[in-house]
């Protein structure tokens, strides 16, 4: 008999920054849950390359955005920018638009309290903003993760 297959919130509860976990690689492979929540459980394990083909995957604004994301890593900025143009407006983005305001980047990436990732994307390229930019990051995966996983139940 063969143990149970953990659900996807138990997988993302399960991650954890640094080289991917080849347990939970194969753990989230087999999940059953959408692309989209599979596309952000691979990268946040750090397994762009499978992060990547399940976005791919999607035609929605959720997969285009993990698409961004992977890309942004990549770091490939100008086809992150394309896919986040292809996502639209994402129901992050008041989070994500509080987060540089508390974080004083409000005028650079969240003019008048409105998310721009493409504003952000340019900024996440320089290093001299990762002090800013990676927790921000941080907060966009994670935040994106809690969205699909919501979408999902």
């Amino acid at each position: 008999m063969s143990a149970r297959e953990p659900a996807a919130h138990e997988l993302a509860a399960r991650l954890r920054p640094g080289a991917p976990q080849p347990a939970l690689t194969a753990a989230i492979a087999s999940c059953r849950c959408g692309e989209a929540l599979r596309a952000g459980l691979f990268l946040l394990n750090g397994d762009w390359q499978r992060a990547h083909e399940a976005a791919q995957a999607l035609d929605d604004p959720s997969g285009a955005h993990w698409h961004a994301l992977v890309h942004r890593h990549e770091p490939d900025y100008a086809n992150s920018k394309y896919w986040l143009r292809r996502a639209g407006t994402s129901p992050i983005y008041p989070r994500l638009a509080e987060a540089a305001r508390v974080a004083g980047q409000a005028e650079r990436v969240a003019p008048g309290g409105q998310w721009d990732a493409v504003a952000f994307t340019d900024c996440f390229a320089d290093p001299a903003h990762d002090a800013w930019t990676r927790p921000l990051d941080a907060l966009e995966q994670r935040a994106l993760l809690e969205h699909c996983l919501a979408q999902e139940r």
